[in-house]
């Protein structure tokens, strides 16, 4: 049997026992608030925090870390969401600076005034294109979408295509092109543009290699108006003619079979040429 004076110490030391972890475990559950006086202010957090840290004059000191690159947890064992570390090293494609992970990879935190390792939606300045470009830096292809559909894709072997995700040349489009204006060019020398029927690529041609003929005739004015002009040749396809008023395409119509007929009255002056192709 315990004494009086032993039974009274054992329950007082159960007792405290019972107070220090009842103390430990509400802690575990609570919310906390730091502080160094240098606010004045009540100690309970803000409701909304787990944790909050309150001064005038300190900061919070992340854990500062060497990451290898954005796609590698190290030195981490494994990639965790949510978690927040600033890293101290300069490799591959990281720099000092505070990163987060999304649970796949480390991204940098960043102001819309820092201009080391991004690339803004409204624009670069002070570029420097031995470092700096819009691409992979591995073997990947780039790819550029709209609406979330690919549109064009440039292949790691430079590459490009445009309708196309696999291009047979250094551009293949798949689709209609439209040119705008072009310089002239002179039938006596220039080569024309020819497609292969069965592969679509666009090779050049001497025009007498063509099998095309291309008729030319100069006019100047000399009436005060004229509308109706004779043309180089028989008309076989209206298509087949263009009219120029000094140096301008205008609209026509056709009048006979070796007539056309402007759509703006020509004045003297004017100089008219028209190309016809048979």
């Amino acid at each position: 049997m315990l004494s009086r004076d032993k039974t009274i110490l054992f329950q007082k030391r159960l007792f405290f026992f019972v107070v220090v972890l009842s103390i430990s475990i509400a802690s575990s559950f609570a919310q906390q608030k730091v502080k160094d006086g240098t606010v004045s202010g009540g100690n309970l957090p803000n409701a909304n925090a787990i944790l909050e840290l309150e001064t005038s004059n300190k900061g919070l000191l992340l854990p500062r870390v060497e990451l290898r690159a954005t796609t590698q947890a190290s030195p981490l064992s494994a990639f965790v969401n949510g978690m927040v570390v600033f890293n101290t090293a300069t490799v591959a494609d990281v720099s000092p600076a505070i990163y987060y992970c999304d649970g796949t990879r480390w991204i940098m935190l960043s102001t819309a005034t820092t201009t080391t390792g991004e690339w803004r939606l409204t624009g670069n300045a002070g570029t420097n294109p031995a470092t700096q470009y819009l691409g992979t830096s591995d073997n990947n292809p780039l790819i550029v979408k709209t609406n979330g559909a690919e549109r064009m894709r440039v292949v790691q072997s430079g590459r490009v295509g445009i309708g196309t995700n696999s291009p047979n040349a250094v551009l293949d489009v798949q689709g209609d092109v439209i040119i705008g204006t072009l310089t002239a060019g002179d039938v006596a020398k220039d080569m024309v543009l020819v497609i292969d029927p069965l592969t679509g690529l666009v090779k050049k041609a001497p025009l007498t290699q063509s099998g095309i003929t291309i008729y030319k005739s100069l006019e100047v004015i000399d009436d005060l108006r004229k509308e109706t002009f004779n043309t180089p040749a028989t008309i076989t396809d209206i298509n087949k003619l263009s009219f120029y008023r000094n140096g301008v395409s205008i609209s026509f119509t056709q009048n006979s079979a070796t007539s056309i007929v402007s759509e703006i009255p020509c004045v003297k002056g004017d100089e008219i040429r028209i190309v016809q192709i048979l």
